[in-house]
């Protein structure tokens, strides 16, 4: 039972990370509109790092692991409520209009994020069969195109996008955005 446990939240983990890398460089991302909607998949990610972190327990992760709980518990507890969530929801979204590497907060946060996520993947897989594991990395491809390439979805990158989806973004507004002007003039050259 805990081997089947184990095979799962690799799996679950290692999409975690593909999901987070996609939004992270803006390949895959959804509408602001529809992403509001998705205030549980921080809740379900809290979840799964917690439980991936009860099967390996690794002490070295404990601190790690606690701030990312911390983080997600906030966002989750203010969705679209508090600053710091709605700049989290504008810049995951395909309506963000502005620099992307430059708001470092919001890079930082994902990449770390994704990092425990990551170290989840890696301190499970180590006590898997490697064929469990390419496995488990099929199941995350087939994933991807389940949801992340599936055409009834509203998952798009900015750049290429179905008119249905194009309709759904909007212009952000001040409050959406939630400007930190140090981070917006990083890397312009004025």
């Amino acid at each position: 039972m805990l081997t089947s446990l184990t095979h799962i939240m690799f799996v679950t983990e290692a999409y975690h990370v593909l999901a987070h890398w996609l939004v992270l460089v803006g390949w895959k991302m959804l509408p602001r509109k529809d992403l509001v909607s998705q205030r549980n998949y921080f809740l379900i990610d809290c979840g799964c790092a917690a439980l991936a972190f009860l099967l390996h327990r690794n002490e070295y992760m404990l601190p790690f692991f606690i701030l990312q709980q911390w983080q997600h518990i906030f966002y989750y507890s203010t969705w679209d409520k508090s600053n710091a969530a709605k700049r989290v929801i504008s810049w995951s979204s395909l309506d963000w209009d502005r620099g992307r590497w430059n708001q470092i907060d919001l890079v930082v946060g994902t990449a770390f994020d994704m990092s425990i996520h990551l170290a989840n993947v890696y301190l499970l897989g180590r006590g898997l069969p490697i064929l469990d594991i390419v496995l488990g990395f099929v199941v995350v491809a087939i994933l991807y195109f389940v949801v992340f390439a599936n055409p009834k979805l509203a998952w798009a990158d900015r750049n290429s996008k179905p008119d249905w989806i194009a309709r759904r973004i909007k212009p952000l507004s001040e409050d959406q955005i939630q400007e930190v002007q140090m981070f917006d003039n990083l890397l312009s050259k004025k």
